[in-house]
């Protein structure tokens, strides 16, 4: 133990020794263009250490300042609204929602926030929902009926998107497209299902007339 201590010391005593580098800084150098392009920033300036025979040590002496552009930096601004979303149910009183950012430009450095709101929030379908059935069961449910998208029911299928609600959750005029009869003013409702295939029959017929 006796030994070891002194060794200990001296090679501390070495690696102390060895960081000094002798020297001075050097000069500085230029100041930097402003850190933005509007408002307040910063500059910086930098010079290095140089040891005895004039190499550069790395080691760096940074210096900031305030820079002032003066050019006001602008304003927010909001972008237009996004669509509005689908109504969140098919009745008993629903939500939906349309959303704007504030990036047309966003405020920079010290620009005003956009004034007002992210997001805008409506009612809808406020109608109140068809009754459910008592005592259902699923064995009544077959070829000729629509089995709602909540299990706990099913409906004529001829009454799929015929514009009126008769599931209990909706689901019976959900992804429905309506669109004006040529035959008639009145406004005729569709499955998406259906519209897929009609326009799929559209698109077969017409490829063979002109094959």
């Amino acid at each position: 133990m006796s030994v070891s201590c002194p060794l200990l010391i001296l090679v501390t005593l070495y690696a102390v020794s060895d960081a000094v580098v002798f020297g001075g800084w050097g000069e500085w150098g230029e100041w930097s263009d402003c850190s933005v392009t509007c408002g307040y920033g910063t500059i910086e300036r930098s010079k290095v250490w140089l040891k005895e025979d004039g190499t550069v040590f790395n080691f760096t002496y940074i210096s900031y300042d305030e820079c002032w552009t003066k050019k006001p930096c602008p304003n927010g601004v909001w972008s237009g609204w996004t669509a509005w979303s689908p109504c969140t149910v098919m009745c008993g009183n629903g939500t939906r929602t349309r959303t704007r950012l504030c990036n047309s430009p966003e405020p920079m450095n010290f620009g005003k926030p956009c004034d007002g709101e992210p997001l805008e929030v409506l009612g809808c379908n406020e109608q109140e929902c068809p009754d459910l059935p008592l005592n259902f069961n699923m064995d009544v449910c077959n070829d000729t009926t629509f089995v709602c998208l909540n299990n706990l029911q099913c409906v004529a299928k001829f009454l799929h998107c015929d514009g009126e609600l008769h599931c209990h959750d909706g689901s019976d005029e959900k992804d429905c497209y309506r669109y004006l009869s040529m035959n008639s003013n009145d406004c005729v409702y569709i499955s998406s299902q259906s519209l897929a295939l009609t326009v799929l029959g559209l698109i077969f017929t017409r490829t063979l007339r002109y094959s």
